[in-house]
């Protein structure tokens, strides 16, 4: 059975964990326009108690594609770290890629950090002081999302159309959307800062939001409800050493907190029937950097993200019904970091020069685990007898089984003893036998 091999090569550096994933030569990008080029703004949309006892203002950016646009999509986009500021520079880019098409954006600043996180974040985090900031965060994020609803018309954006955009711990933010309770929290947590809702400001609108977005960020929990089912577009890297692709210590400091990358969350996403897209940049770490790119700060990767969230937004905003659930592996592929050859390398970056596009199939999950059943998702437009067969890389074939399909049914379930551990081949044909779908597939169960 295959062992799950550690990252290698890549170690946080920073006493921050990635509290950018864009290097500093992103300043130097032609097509990067300056803040005050947008129609830019400044709001309050709250106030709280910072851990250090005092009274915090927060405020928030707002980005408009024209001064006179009228409800548009929002998008609120979570910068990264456990300490900075809405000034983030590895924002600027998804903002002028939204301003530019057409969809407002905003960029908070919210509560963070703890006493000593500044000097030293592994030394000097607790889980208590950790799970704090955190019910903090997710706190400015209601209250933020809040206000929107209550003020669309002032800030020119459709309440309807609220996403939420999140990088490394803005990732991480952005994801608790879906599952994260006060009875999470705790009766004392919730006591000492108060509930999780109504607090930072007191607008009684919903929370709900059309999308969220999160790039290299993951989930707190491997085995709680999905509360709100929210369609989600992923994009995570394979050499990760801060958010771990399976799970792993938060920044790899074991007094943070445990996390799950999507080799484990997507499991819960399946389980609770949450859409979602995963986009698998391979070869690359948590700054996005490969020995193609040893710097960082990859600029196809954000134009790759840009356009991905773009699409997305829209596709939803104007086709709400259409999306449904499946991993996408058009990743840029690279040369991994410091010869990164971990099980998720192996898996989603090994070329598949024989595989069969067609977008009427997908598979989910993918990578298979022991304990839920895998999907074969099915839009074909007719009746049809399949052949579904599962063959390993030396073509043996594993199993193989005939299907009635009609085109109601939308799904075909599988057996997972009909895969072997680790690399196969799904392969669909036809009634006349020919071969319409073929893709890679790993049974990975040792979770």
């Amino acid at each position: 059975m295959l062992k799950y091999l550690h990252i290698i090569g890549f170690l946080i550096t920073s006493s921050y964990w990635c509290s950018s994933i864009i290097s500093q030569n992103i300043n130097n990008r032609e097509s990067i326009k300056k803040y005050d080029e947008f129609n830019k703004s400044t709001f309050i949309y709250g106030k709280n108690i910072g851990y250090d006892g005092t009274e915090k203002s927060l405020d928030a950016d707002l980005y408009k594609p024209n001064l006179f646009s009228t409800k548009l999509p929002l998008v609120i986009l979570y910068y990264g770290g456990v300490t900075g500021d809405k000034n983030t520079p590895s924002l600027k880019p998804f903002i002028e890629s939204f301003t530019n098409a057409t969809i407002t954006a905003i960029v908070p600043n919210f509560r963070q950090g703890w006493y000593g996180v500044t000097q030293d974040m592994c030394g000097s985090a607790t889980p208590e002081f950790f799970d704090d900031a955190l019910y903090r965060t997710y706190q400015d994020n209601r209250a933020l999302i809040r206000y929107c609803k209550a003020n669309a018309n002032t800030l020119g954006i459709d309440s309807n159309k609220i996403f939420l955009f999140g990088v490394s711990a803005g990732g991480f933010l952005s994801l608790h959307h879906l599952y994260y309770t006060e009875e999470m929290a705790g009766a004392e947590r919730v006591k000492k800062l108060g509930n999780l809702d109504f607090q930072s400001n007191t607008y009684t609108n919903t929370i709900d939001v059309a999308g969220i977005i999160s790039v290299v960020g993951g989930f707190y929990s491997n085995n709680t409800p999905i509360i709100k089912t929210t369609p989600l577009l992923l994009f995570n890297t394979t050499c990760d050493g801060a958010v771990d692709f399976f799970n792993g210590w938060l920044g790899n400091c074991s007094n943070t907190k445990q996390t799950y990358g999507p080799g484990i969350f997507t499991k819960q996403l399946e389980q609770y029937n949450n859409p979602y897209s995963l986009h698998v940049f391979c070869g690359y770490n948590h700054g996005f950097q490969s020995e193609s790119s040893p710097n960082g700060g990859d600029s196809n990767s954000v134009n790759y993200i840009s356009k991905k969230t773009v699409d997305f937004i829209k596709g939803i905003t104007q086709n709400p019904a259409s999306f449904s659930t499946h991993i996408a592996s058009d990743s840029i592929p690279s040369n991994p970091l410091s010869k990164c050859t971990n099980f998720e390398t192996f898996y989603w970056c090994k070329e598949d020069s024989v595989a069969v596009e067609n977008n009427y199939f997908s598979l989910t999950p993918n990578p298979i685990t022991c304990l839920l059943q895998p999907k074969l998702n099915v839009r074909y437009p007719t009746d049809e007898t399949f052949t579904l067969l599962v063959v390993d890389e030396s073509a043996k074939i594993i199993s193989q089984k005939r299907v009635d399909y009609k085109t109601a049914q939308n799904i075909i379930y599988l057996d997972v003893n009909d895969f072997s551990i680790g690399i196969n081949f799904l392969i669909v044909k036809n009634n006349a036998g020919k071969i319409i779908w073929k893709t890679k597939v790993v049974k990975y169960c040792e979770f």
